[in-house]
């Protein structure tokens, strides 16, 4: 197949400081992570410096061939969206949940999609199929909405968080007979989020609006790139994280730029082990291993994560559940450590976890 990648401009020293200079960028020990990081460097760069990289083209062109709907969402993104798929998904989801021990109605509904616009922006179809290197540009809005019940001793009140987004993606993608490849691809998504909270009682409504945290004030910026024939992806998220501190009135949030950065291998499941590593800016903030056998989570699964609980001067004897965790140091770093075994894809309590 074609190893396709867009086309980078050529990039002055000037022109990288100015859009990426304020990021810190994480330094992973694999070569292979490490080029990639280089890479979105370079993509990131370009897009801040087009003003119209995700506006659809002034005189867009048409689909060269008419493309069945499976095979035109499922690459762009837009499985969920296909009639239908939402219930399958969510079947599998509940049951991931139940293997998992955890609460399968959460209250959480199916993303809702509406508004979806795609627009081919470089596409050549064979045979009135699509064939060959594509590039195109997908619009769309979600919704979701998370209802539960709030227990304040003398009545319940409902709360419903309403999460919305408005989405524009560009991917680059190689297609044979009609078929997007499973190689190299690459897509940048921009979104722009708007979370709000509603409740049916009035006065707790005029209450919990002192903590409301604001939208950031700018859409956030994802870059994708996926290799599933190699077994790998990384995922690099340019946002506005919040600051929250209290004021004399409520709360107070400030808004500063960051970047989480995602690095994983074993995606066919078929390369033991499957490996996650995430970066908050240059600072690692998660590692987690998991053994794989026959396509399923078998083995003991190590995680390292960033110690969230030095912040609220708590000890690990003090919370429920974390018999298992330990403090360990990384790169002179304290870090806390958990583990779970899983045996044929389901996460057991076995203190003796296979090892094969």
């Amino acid at each position: 197949m074609t190893r396709f990648a867009p086309p980078l401009a050529c990039l002055t020293l000037l022109g990288f400081a100015g859009a990426a200079a304020a990021l810190d960028f994480p330094n992973p020990p694999q070569p292979e992570a490490q080029a990639l990081v280089k890479r979105f460097q370079a993509d990131y760069t370009r897009i801040k410096a087009d003003p119209n990289y995700f506006k659809p083209p002034a005189a867009p062109m048409a689909m060269p061939c008419e493309v069945p709907q499976r095979d035109l969402y499922t690459p762009l993104g837009l499985h969920m969206a296909i009639p239908g798929e939402d219930e399958k998904i969510s079947r599998m989801s509940r049951k991931q949940l139940r293997d998992l021990g955890l609460d399968p109605d959460a209250g959480a509904s199916q993303i809702k999609y509406s508004n979806i616009r795609i627009t081919p922006v470089k596409a050549a179809c064979k045979d009135g199929k699509l064939d060959g290197d594509a590039e195109f540009l997908v619009q769309f809005d979600t919704l979701m909405e998370l209802v539960n019940d709030m227990d304040l001793g003398t009545k319940k009140v409902k709360m419903t968080t309403r999460l919305a987004s408005q989405q524009v993606s560009r991917y680059f993608l190689t297609f044979k007979d009609g078929k997007a490849l499973d190689g190299e691809k690459y897509h940048a998504n921009q979104s722009a989020m708007r979370n709000r909270t509603l409740y049916d009682d009035a006065q707790v409504a005029q209450t919990m609006s002192k903590s409301d945290i604001p939208d950031a004030p700018e859409p956030q910026v994802s870059l994708n790139y996926t290799n599933f024939m190699a077994g790998r992806m990384a995922v690099f998220t340019v946002s506005m994280a919040p600051k929250i501190s209290a004021g004399l009135f409520g709360v107070n949030t400030s808004f500063q730029q960051q970047l989480d950065s995602q690095f994983t291998t074993g995606l066919d499941m078929m390369q033991a082990p499957y490996r996650m590593e995430m970066y908050k800016n240059d600072k690692l903030f998660m590692t987690m291993e998991t053994p794989v056998k026959n396509g399923k989570y078998h083995g003991e699964q190590v995680q390292v994560q960033e110690n969230y609980l030095k912040a609220s001067n708590l000890r690990l004897d003090q919370m429920p559940g974390m018999e298992r965790a330990r403090l360990v140091t990384v790169n002179g770093v304290e870090m806390l450590e958990t583990r779970n075994c899983y045996i044929d894809g389901i996460m057991t309590k076995t203190l003796n976890c296979p090892k094969d």
